[in-house]
């Protein structure tokens, strides 16, 4: 059981703004493309990526993110491929990193 809100973050240039907070019990997935479209309309351009955790790597939010060109941390859904594992791991990592810094954020550069 949770107690407490639920939240969806972004994090641009240091700076944290609550993209969405609910005490209301739901699925956190849900919010992901409203908080895109959000930062969308704040800044003009879509973020380069999305660091969320394993509950938001559905395939409806990997197509949305593919579709636009933002990077969706995270494995992707299936076999992994023999070939490039060691650049991925690398940036799996540094993701994971980042969002366990800030929790579940949209980037850009």
């Amino acid at each position: 059981m949770e107690f407490g809100a639920k939240i969806a973050a972004s994090l641009i240039d240091g700076y944290v703004r609550i993209e969405n907070m609910q005490w209301d019990n739901f699925n956190e997935a849900k919010t992901l493309q409203a908080s895109v479209e959000s930062f969308i309309q704040r800044f003009g351009y879509y973020p380069e990526a999305v660091l969320a955790d394993k509950l938001y790597r559905n395939r409806e939010n990997r197509r949305y993110c593919q579709e636009r060109g933002i990077r969706l941390s995270g494995p992707k859904l299936g076999r992994p491929p023999k070939e490039g594992r060691k650049a991925d791991q690398k940036q799996k990592r540094q993701d994971a990193a980042e969002r366990k810094h800030s929790g579940a954020a949209c980037k850009h550069q």
